[in-house]
């Protein structure tokens, strides 16, 4: 029994040790500083590449690559929450108990005092009892009566609550932690861009580590690899089901004795649901990599680091508005979106910039837009003489538009120009003579309109208008620890505003007789903000004296 209470003891003290607290403190803040500078996310194959074998390795092995899902991580924030935990624990008693002191002997036991004074007067006891009770009734709060050895004791405190002000914090910071772990746990950031009038559902994932599963079995053919890998393959889609993922790629790689690694990737069509389908391509993976079995393989990976995320509903987007500078810089963008759970329309909302969609839990934030497509375009054309063929003629897509000189244009597709900072051309093909061109033209207000005609085969063209079809991509996340930091926010100002700005002051009176006076002592003392105290104080006594006087 005494070594039970002596291990409980040990432990006690050591999860409540400020020690464990500095150690928890300092290795978040390293750690966060390995998880800003090293790339998170990446494969494995990645880090061995960009930081060594070596370094690549250790990366690997400590799981640095996602470092806020990484056990250890996990683990220093348990301790946080387990080291706050125990802390107000075990101080949390002391405190309440010093909250609701009300004992007015205060020199019957050990109290600390941090000022006193003392005042002498003719009044009587019962007389001196009646204007301190007064007076600390005004300046503090109502009195408490005690009698021993012939005195009279009168104690009065306020603010007893400020001490539960630490307490408060501590709560706060154990809700951040935990905020953070259930972030960390069933939260997820991706990205999905949505083509004017149609839905997805589907996201792609960001910052999400590789899963993998690893085999040391040592084969020597491709037939025995094809069994380990298949195998792996189940492994490895249970891993990802278990996390709600779907696969994007698959790949296997494979260390032989000599050190040498090979590997071979593959990129599914569409995020893969089925195990069949993802188990199918395991065929294709062994007999395409470039192992020969010459060297027994000594270490087998199959991996997978393209992530997709199946909403529980699809997101439309009905309409994209851009709005853009007189000189062409985008001035707004607004991306208008309807929620369809099974086949029906549910929420609709206009967002932009800072004004997220919020369903379910799950944030979709505008963040960026781009061009996919042209519905229509108005141009004007011109031979090289500058001589006008059409002027303000609006075509459709794979329209065949006839010129008066025989020749044929026919608007085909809009590309983007990466040279030209995006921007978006709408494609013309010209037909005359037998001879066909083709070209990108942009619209007259592109460029700040320093540019409007544009070469098409033997033409110019200029284009003031067109009808563009619009994707809007959606930054999409989910933390469901949000709420519970929200309310961590909260209570650390409580406790802050608590800890610093208020205090639990303790005023106590000793009335008694001695040489035919009657003798006042005051004591106080306050919890924090001693100087403020010892001017309260001094206040307090002058009032007192001037109460006597009278």
């Amino acid at each position: 029994m005494s070594q039970e209470k002596n291990l409980t003891k040990s432990l006690n003290d050591f999860f409540s040790s400020i020690k464990l607290s500095i150690f928890v403190l300092v290795s978040l803040a390293v750690t966060s500083i390995f998880g800003t500078v090293i790339e998170q996310g990446e494969s494995q194959a990645h880090y061995g590449e960009h930081y060594g074998e070596g370094l690549g390795t250790l990366i690997n092995l400590f799981n640095l690559g996602d470092m806020y899902h990484s056990w250890w991580f996990l683990l220093i924030l348990s301790l946080l929450l387990i080291n706050i935990t125990f802390c107000s624990l075990k101080r949390l008693p002391a405190a309440i108990k010093l909250m609701k002191d009300r004992d007015p002997l205060f020199d019957k036991r050990q109290t600390t005092v941090h000022e006193r004074f003392e005042i002498k007067t003719d009044l009587s006891a019962k007389e001196a009892e009646e204007k301190v009770a007064g007076l600390l009734s005004k300046k503090v709060s109502a009195t408490v009566r005690g009698e021993e050895d012939g005195a009279v004791y009168l104690m009065s405190s306020r603010g007893g609550w400020s001490r539960m002000g630490v307490y408060v914090t501590h709560c706060s910071l154990f809700l951040f932690a935990l905020g953070s772990i259930v972030g960390i746990l069933f939260g997820f950031k991706g990205f999905v861009g949505i083509v004017e009038g149609t839905q997805q559902d589907i996201v792609r994932m960001r910052g999400a580590a590789p899963i993998q599963v690893a085999s040391s079995a040592q084969v020597s053919d491709k037939e025995a690899l094809g069994a380990s890998v298949l195998k792996m393959s189940d492994d490895l889609f249970a891993a990802l089901t278990g996390k709600q993922f779907l696969a994007g790629n698959v790949s296997l790689t494979v260390k032989d004795g000599s050190g040498k690694v090979y590997t071979r990737s593959s990129n599914f069509n569409e995020p893969v649901s089925s195990k069949d389908v993802f188990s199918g391509r395991v065929p294709f993976l062994v007999n395409k990599i470039e192992w020969d079995g010459s060297s027994p393989a000594k270490e087998i990976t199959l991996s997978t680091n393209d992530f997709f995320y199946r909403l529980p509903f699809a997101v439309r987007c009905d309409e994209f508005y851009l709005e853009n500078y007189p000189d062409g810089r985008t001035k707004d963008y607004v991306s208008f979106l309807t929620v369809i759970r099974n086949g029906a329309e549910g929420e609709k909302l206009r967002i932009e910039v800072n004004s997220p969609l919020i369903v379910d839990g799950i944030y979709f934030y505008q963040s960026s837009f781009g061009q996919v497509g042209v519905n229509t375009a108005t141009i004007t054309i011109a031979d090289q003489n500058r001589n006008f063929l059409a002027t303000n003629r609006t075509v459709n897509l794979n329209e065949r538009v006839t010129l008066p000189d025989g020749g044929e244009i026919v608007l085909r597709d809009a590309q983007i120009d990466n040279q030209r900072g995006g921007a978006s051309a709408a494609v013309f093909q010209v037909s005359k003579g037998g001879a066909n061109d083709q070209n990108g033209v942009y619209e007259a207000s592109a460029f700040g309109g320093q540019r409007q005609w544009w070469p098409v085969g033997p033409y110019y063209v200029r284009m003031d208008k067109a009808d563009w079809i619009f994707y809007t991509g959606l930054q999409v996340a989910k933390d469901p620890g949000v709420p519970i930091v929200w309310v961590g926010c909260f209570l650390i100002t409580i406790g802050l505003v608590a800890s610093f700005f208020f205090s639990h002051k303790r005023v106590w009176a000793k009335i008694s007789t001695a040489d035919g006076k009657t003798q006042i002592l005051f004591a106080g003392n306050a919890s924090r903000n001693r100087v403020s105290f010892e001017h309260w104080f001094e206040t307090l006594s002058e009032e007192a004296q001037e109460t006597f006087q009278k």
